[in-house]
């Protein structure tokens, strides 16, 4: 389910995933959906519902998309943001997107015996929006199947998949609960009609009104997992003394993050003993941070060039604010409290701008890859049931009416209630077959594409290629060898996936590939263009512009006779 924070990987990770968990919840704000400006942000806000949360609960934390995605400090990201949501408006969740949603409260949750999971707990969503919510869409976006309808507590479960699986159930006109498992939302259910118990909302009472607040029992953690995921981290991390104490004595630990031009940042530990023992681990913590800083600036840290004056001021910013920070011990409390002037996050935006746009273009590049991965062992899936790939345009049962290798592609993709609404007997852009062209198909969507319902992937058609055989090619006529002949190529052009369309070769000039990627300028040398192509024998590898035309020409054919190197 899209909602779910689920993450793979070994219980050794799963602290460091808790303790980020901030960091995930820029993902899933900015990540989710179109963005819409604005350049004032709120300046009174309500209390988070943090009744909500039971108090069995093993960590909450809570946000607000709209307050923060109007703060004018992210603006540069903002407007980035906003260029790849328009790019992809399909991208919104359950039809909502991020201006609208007011607060979003996740609750942490163990399972429960019997239950499985790639992580040991479940995880419960409250969203409030602004409006309304348009409960009838929000139900289709949620599933396409029919819903399993319960009722628990005077509220309506709606659930698909399993009983246990995932479930929505609104809560009124503004607000809904969403969850990997019913039996959470049933534990947060309970725990509204449960008025005297509200743990959760005392022990956030300090931060409840931040644009940001969390909450981890560190002693239901220690108790549970404790031993799992401490013993990686003390080989890993070579200050963990300092922090050991932390980790051994905090009971409550919080966390409130303002962001109203300045962000304010509070880290309240709670803890029965040992307080000044945990007031000294953070004084140098603090203490670490500033000196690695004044390290960096002394010795220019691995660079082999002088600092910029941008990056000059920035340093001597983030000195100056770890200068500042404070930390106080009161009784059983411990407290780490620090500003970020708005100049300071400002010129961190503007730093982490090229790191952003250099990790989106990694990341599609690696989903681009991985959707070539997966058309050709549809194809091999192909093969295995028909003893040859399929032709690029394939006959309906009419035996004249084509269609698409992606349509008929569809079953090997887990993708056969798709492939069953398609009309074989109707051409493609007919009426009832357009509404399926628009149905985007994440394995034919290219990530960098600005129409996602068309396609980034193609064959090539033409006398010798893998592709042009009407009957479909077989692996004994790919003499050149299935490791030396291109099967998939990535190419941007603006073609519906359903289309059957692709791309022409007449055996002299080459056609253009590619168009989505380039490796950057290197030694004053210019932008090379990059593309992936996916080889008969099942892997992926990526080409240049200006490679070898005779060696490409050599890869595009099954029987040249040539060695392909």
């Amino acid at each position: 389910m899209q909602c779910s924070l689920r993450t793979p990987g070994s219980r050794s990770r799963l602290l460091s995933k808790i303790l980020s968990v901030v960091a995930l919840v820029c993902l899933l704000v900015t990540g989710s959906a179109q963005l819409q400006a604005q350049d004032n942000a709120p300046e009174k806000r309500e209390p988070f519902r943090l009744d909500v949360v039971p108090e069995e609960a093993l960590a909450v934390i809570a946000f607000r998309p709209a307050q923060l995605l109007a703060e004018p400090t992210l603006k540069p990201i903002r407007e980035l943001l906003l260029k790849d949501m328009e790019r992809s408006p399909d991208m919104a969740f359950l039809g909502l997107k991020p201006m609208d949603v007011k607060s979003v409260t996740v609750i942490y949750l163990f399972l429960e015996p019997g239950e499985t999971g790639r992580v040991p707990f479940k995880t419960v969503f409250l969203v409030e929006t602004i409006d309304e919510l348009k409960q009838a869409q929000m139900k289709q976006l949620f599933s396409k199947s029919e819903l399993e309808k319960t009722n628990f507590q005077g509220k309506t479960l709606l659930t698909k998949d399993s009983k246990n699986g995932d479930t929505l159930v609104f809560l009124d006109q503004n607000s809904f609960l969403i969850s990997d498992k019913s039996s959470g939302v049933k534990t947060v259910l309970d725990q509204l009609q449960n008025r005297d118990n509200r743990v959760w909302t005392k022990r956030l009472t300090g931060v409840s009104t931040a644009s940001v607040a969390a909450g981890i029992n560190m002693q239901t953690l220690r108790n549970r997992l404790g031993k799992v995921l401490i013993q990686p981290l003390t080989q890993r991390i070579p200050a963990w003394p300092m922090i050991a104490p932390i980790w051994e004595n905090t009971e409550i630990a919080t966390l409130g993050v303002t962001l109203q031009k300045d962000l304010s940042l509070k880290l309240i530990f709670e803890q029965k003993n040992n307080s000044e023992q945990l007031k000294q681990s953070l004084d140098g913590l603090l203490l670490l941070g500033t000196n690695m800083i004044r390290q960096f600036q002394a010795t220019r840290g691995n660079l082999n060039r002088p600092l910029q004056p941008n990056e000059e001021s920035y340093l001597t910013r983030l000195e100056n604010a770890f200068t500042e920070t404070q930390v106080t011990q009161n009784d059983t409390r411990v407290t780490f409290s620090s500003v970020f002037k708005q100049d300071l996050l400002s010129q961190m935006v503007d730093l982490t701008i090229p790191a952003i746009l250099q990790a989106r273009a990694a990341a599609q590049r690696s989903r681009s890859k991985y959707n070539i991965k997966l058309i050709v062992l549809a194809l091999h899936n192909y093969y295995e049931r028909h003893h040859h790939f399929p032709p690029a345009i394939v006959m309906g049962p009419d035996g004249k009416t084509p269609h698409s290798w992606r349509v008929e592609l569809l079953p090997y993709l887990d993708q056969q209630a798709l492939y069953d609404e398609y009309r074989m007997n109707e051409p493609w852009n007919s009426e009832h077959n357009l509404k399926i062209a628009e149905t985007v198909v994440p394995v034919f969507s290219h990530p960098s594409s600005s129409k996602p319902a068309n396609t980034g992937y193609f064959v090539v058609v033409g006398d010798g290629t893998a592709f042009n055989n009407k009957q479909g090619v077989s692996f004994k006529e790919i003499t050149d060898g299935t490791s030396n002949t291109i099967a998939v190529v990535e190419a941007k052009r603006d073609v519906p996936w359903t289309k059957p369309e692709d791309i022409s070769y007449d055996g002299k000039k080459l056609p253009q590939f590619g168009g989505f990627f380039e490796n950057p300028p290197v030694n004053g040398q210019p932008a090379t263009g990059v593309y992936f192509v996916g080889l008969c024998d099942g892997r992926v590898r990526m080409l240049q512009d200006n490679m070898d035309e005779e060696l490409l020409k050599s890869l595009l054919t099954i029987a040249d006779g040539k060695p392909d190197q």
